[in-house]
This record gives C-alpha cells, sequence and structure tokens, in this order.
C-alpha cells in the first residue's frame, strides 16, 4: 500500500455509481472495497470479501482485513451499497425488512463503527441515499426501502453533529432516478417520472461519483457536514 495515499473504504463498488466513483478517484486514493463475492480480475481495487447481509459478521471481517493490511489511517468511507425490493407495504415480508435494514442501513453504521478509530482528523464519510427517502416513488411502492434510506439520512446527521468535534465530515448524497444499477430502464416504465424531473431526463452514474468525490476531497467541502445533497435533476420541484 503506497503511504502517499489516502485510504478510501467503500460499499457497493460493484455497481454503476461505485464504478464511476474508482474511474474518478484512482489512483490518488488507495480504495479498499467490500464485496459478497470473490474477484478473480485485477482492478484498482483491494477487495474485502464480507456480506453486507450479515453487518456484524461483515464488520468484524472487515476490522481483520484492515489489520492484516496494516492500514492506520482512513481517509474516506463512502456506503454506497443498497438493495430495493420494491412492494405495498402489506405485501412486504420480514425477511425483506430485515435484508433491506441490514444492507442499506445497519452494515452502513456499523461500518463507521469500526472505522471511527482510523478516521483521520479532516476524514470524510458519505453515505448515498435515495429519493425515496422523502417522497414517494412514481414508479411503484417502496415503504420498505424508502424506510431504510430516511434511517441513513438521520444517522447521518446525528454522527454530523457526535463527530465534528473530531474534525471528522459526515454527509449524504441523494440521488433520483438513474438509467443504471437500481434506477430505471429508459422505457414507457420511466416516463411517468421524466414528468416530474425538472431536467427532462433520466440522471447517470457519472453525474453522481462527482458529487461523491466533491464531499470527499477535504480541500473543496472541508465546511460542509450533517448536509444532504441531492442530485436529482429537479425531481418533483414542479406541481
Amino acid at each position: 500500500m503506497s503511504q502517499a495515499s489516502r485510504v478510501l473504504l467503500a460499499t457497493g463498488l460493484t455497481g454503476a455509481i461505485g464504478q464511476a466513483v474508482v474511474e474518478l478517484i484512482h489512483p490518488s486514493w488507495h480504495i479498499i472495497g467490500i464485496r459478497r463475492s470473490p474477484v478473480n480480475v485485477k482492478e484498482p481495487v483491494e477487495w474485502v470479501q464480507a456480506d453486507l447481509r450479515d453487518p456484524v459478521q461483515m464488520a468484524e471481517k472487515v476490522q481483520t482485513a484492515l489489520h492484516q493490511l496494516n492500514v492506520r489511517h482512513i481517509a474516506g468511507v463512502v456506503h454506497l451499497a443498497g438493495v430495493v425490493y420494491s412492494d405495498i407495504a402489506t405485501n412486504s415480508t420480514s425477511s425483506e425488512w430485515e435484508q433491506m435494514m441490514n444492507v442499506n442501513l445497519r452494515s452502513a453504521f456499523e461500518l463507521v463503527k469500526i472505522a471511527k478509530p482510523l478516521l483521520c482528523s479532516s476524514a470524510s464519510i458519505v453515505f448515498v441515499s435515495s429519493v425515496d427517502a422523502l417522497m414517494a416513488s412514481a414508479l411503484g411502492p417502496a415503504a420498505v426501502y424508502g424506510a431504510s434510506k430516511a434511517g441513513l439520512e438521520g444517522l447521518m446527521r446525528h454522527l454530523a453533529a457526535e463527530w465534528g468535534e473530531d474534525g471528522i465530515r459526515v454527509n449524504t448524497v441523494m440521488v433520483g432516478a438513474l438509467f443504471e444499477g437500481m434506477g430505471v430502464a429508459d422505457s414507457e416504465e420511466s416516463e411517468s417520472i421524466r414528468e416530474n424531473i425538472s431536467l427532462g431526463r433520466l440522471g447517470r452514474a457519472r453525474e453522481i461519483a462527482p458529487a461523491i468525490r466533491f464531499l470527499l476531497e477535504d480541500e473543496q467541502s472541508s465546511y460542509i457536514t450533517g448536509h444532504t445533497l441531492r442530485v436529482d435533476g429537479g425531481l418533483n420541484l414542479r406541481y
């Protein structure tokens, strides 16, 4: 590991937004990614195999890996991972609730807890949230998913208040409707939501990644904490 590189600990890097983030910040950051399945290809990411569906075990594995990698300081944490099951609330199962809460919310909490002793005094934590934390989706019901993302927003604010005296900044990037990843496809289904987007189109992962980088970089966002940066093309600004 290059001692000159800042260390970033991140989840969700195999998705469209995560890949865009890696392309944007490598090689100025040494990236340690967490993923469930093993990786056989060479990438600019040092992978830790852990399952976010079991946040406590995930945290233990990450802590062990950080020790083995001799990581002494972490400059950034990004929690991008997420899972969604879209259904009406009364049809949502206990298993779906548990999985979405574990992956979307509790894993973020467990991750930053084990990272806290290693965080630099100017470290930045970025959680990736969703507009579903604030509003119901025109594409279909997602009560449990929205609740998990609303919880992530609340966690961000409380951590920002608690850890600010240590110089640690905590923010969220709230994402709107995208072409890629867990977003919507460019099809007839997307037309209903396009009508509510001021820019008249769905977003791209490459348009989300710069917002994450902005909040990570201390020289650009050193006085921003407890803030939600909404990147949604102006969703629901009109009525």
